[in-house]
């Protein structure tokens, strides 16, 4: 069943995601002539629902998931394609984050959490399988200065964009954890 909006609602079982990429399928063109596919990616963490928690209760394969900032990520759900992701901070943040998509927090008159963050959770939850986690580790890290201050350049928006935006082209849409307003 096609959703016009993650924002209005969630995914609720496993078929729906019977349309979407299989992971290992993942495939895009680069400029530089490369490709770029599933196996660039690590996975670095499984995300096990918990329901009674509203949350995800994460077993880490990778100690980078704690420590590296500036990267780009994949969902999978039962080797399908949920989301690719960018987090500035690292992976563990990212998923707090997403432990932010509460229902609770939805329904307050001044809810602020991001519909991309409770579509996420909320789908994971409902079709009660493992997430894995999958990194892209190969962002370039790089320190400009201006004017005496020091600054991380962190490109891993420009990146997940330029990943969306060759998805797109080839595929002919979006993975839907990426079809927010």
């Amino acid at each position: 069943m096609a959703k016009e909006t993650i924002s209005a609602t969630h995914l609720t079982n496993i078929e729906e995601l019977k349309n979407e990429l299989d992971w290992k399928e993942f495939k895009i063109d680069t400029p530089d002539g490369n490709a770029l596919s599933s196996d660039d990616f690590t996975l670095i963490a499984v995300g096990n629902p918990n329901r009674q928690k509203e949350r995800w209760d994460m077993e880490v394969l990778d100690d980078r998931y704690n420590t590296l900032q500036d990267l780009v990520y994949a969902l999978v759900i039962e080797g399908k394609l949920l989301k690719i992701g960018k987090s500035i901070t690292t992976m563990k943040k990212r998923i707090q984050s997403y432990h932010c998509g509460k229902q609770s927090y939805r329904e307050k008159a001044n809810a602020t959490n991001s519909a991309t963050n409770w579509f996420v959770l909320q789908s994971v939850l409902s079709i009660n399988k493992p997430v894995m986690v999958y990194a892209l580790y190969d962002i370039p890290r790089t320190e400009s200065t201006f004017r005496g201050w020091n600054f991380h350049n962190r490109i891993s928006k420009e990146i997940e964009s330029k990943i969306i935006e060759a998805y797109l082209k080839k595929y002919k849409t979006k993975p839907i954890g990426n079809k927010q307003n």
